[in-house]
């Protein structure tokens, strides 16, 4: 190293770079060509003078540049397909809350369209994935579409569902769809009334004996 360094110590500019590269492997910049043509490869990128990078015009294009691409009709049909789309599923969700707007009963069958059906599907999955329907109600739900799906367990519960494609079936579960907004279901949702509804309490006996 020390001969090294009395070997820069004692080069002129020239000589300096070139050792340097050689000691060092750093090898000074390369321009790319196309924007001047009075760099050199051993000038700085600082130094060397400003490449211009005004539009070029494509080869054959005869001075006129190639027009901006016009993409507005298939923006168009994008937004027509998600709007279509979002219809559907708001369609859907609204089907699936009439069809269960109550407790679905122990055994039944309902029929619904492939729609509804994919969205009560999705509901449904996220319901039992939230938690252990066994252990209590589970639910969920879709703000946008606002709909919330109430699963609950009954071992004896069989429901089957029908559309184009066949019937699913469903066993240890009821169902119930609300607007989004409802997070928990009542006693009176399950058909039973609440403790203390509707019993009477008996009228005291006469005491009919003679005074």
């Amino acid at each position: 190293m020390l001969r090294l360094a009395a070997w820069f110590d004692g080069a002129d500019d020239d000589t300096a770079h070139a050792l340097f590269t050689a000691a060092f492997a750093v090898h000074p910049a390369r321009h790319l060509g196309g924007g001047t043509e009075d760099a050199a490869a051993a000038d700085s990128w600082w130094s060397a003078p400003a490449a211009d990078t005004s539009a070029m015009l494509r080869p054959g294009a005869r001075g006129v540049l190639a027009p901006v691409e016009d993409h507005s009709e298939q923006q168009a049909r994008l937004r027509d397909a998600a709007e279509a789309a979002a219809h559907w599923r708001r369609s859907a969700a609204g089907e699936v809350r009439s069809l269960l707007a109550g407790l679905t009963p122990e055994t039944g069958r309902l029929t619904m369209t492939e729609s509804a059906l994919g969205v009560l599907m999705e509901l449904l999955t996220r319901a039992l994935g939230s938690g252990d329907a066994t252990t209590g109600p589970v639910t969920a739900g879709d703000l946008e579409l606002d709909i919330r799906l109430h699963v609950s367990y009954a071992p004896s519960a069989v429901l089957s569902i029908g559309e184009d494609g066949g019937d699913l079936t469903l066993e240890g579960l009821r169902l119930r769809a609300t607007p989004y907004a409802r997070r928990e279901l009542g006693p009176e949702d399950d058909g039973e009334p609440e403790a203390g509804v509707g019993d009477t309490a008996p009228e005291p006996d006469d005491d009919s004996g003679g005074a």
